[in-house]
């Protein structure tokens, strides 16, 4: 199973989320927009993997002192990774607290065999790989602020090309 763990969004935020995405598509010649719902913020990419109790128990371990906490919209910004641009909307709020959950969260997996993380978080929502675009500075992010009162593992499969993410467990807090 291919794993990861993320925040979820919640409706209202992805429809806020994906209505931004169209501006950029608009702007854009070329892409891979990712699809409506499969928006949220990444905290670990597991890769491969079937040990879903050892992950499940790294999960509780990382939440177990977590309170409710907010994030929100951020800029649109890019990064280049092997020479394709991918753009994102960063994150902001309650950061500390995000990182809190995702240092124990790497240190309970480190400690069930998973190989240490390589990245410090940057708490970002992906909007499109592969991307193409001009000027995107007048698109508008709407003042969007959301409580985070869970993390989710999701199973990552790919249907008919295109990208399907499972919920396979949830820690609330």
């Amino acid at each position: 199973m291919r794993l990861f763990i993320a925040v979820p969004l919640p409706k209202d935020v992805q429809r806020t989320v994906f209505s931004v995405q169209e501006e950029l598509r608009e702007r854009s010649t070329a892409g891979r927009f990712v699809p409506q719902g499969n928006h949220h913020i990444t905290v670990r990419f597991l890769g491969e993997s079937n040990a879903l109790a050892d992950i499940a128990d790294a999960m509780h371990e990382a939440v177990r002192d977590a309170r409710p906490f907010t994030l929100r919209l951020g800029a649109i910004g890019s990064f280049t990774h092997g020479g394709a641009r991918t753009s994102y909307l960063s994150v902001n709020g309650d950061l500390k607290e995000l990182n809190r959950i995702k240092e124990t969260l790497d240190s309970a997996l480190t400690d069930y065999g998973f190989s240490g993380a390589k990245n410090r978080l940057t708490p970002h929502i992906t909007l499109a790989r592969a991307v193409e675009h001009g000027d995107i500075s007048r698109i508008v992010i709407p003042n969007t602020a959301f409580s985070v009162r869970s993390i989710v593992l999701f199973e990552s499969t790919n249907e008919r090309g295109r990208m399907v993410y499972t919920p396979v467990h949830t820690e609330t807090f």
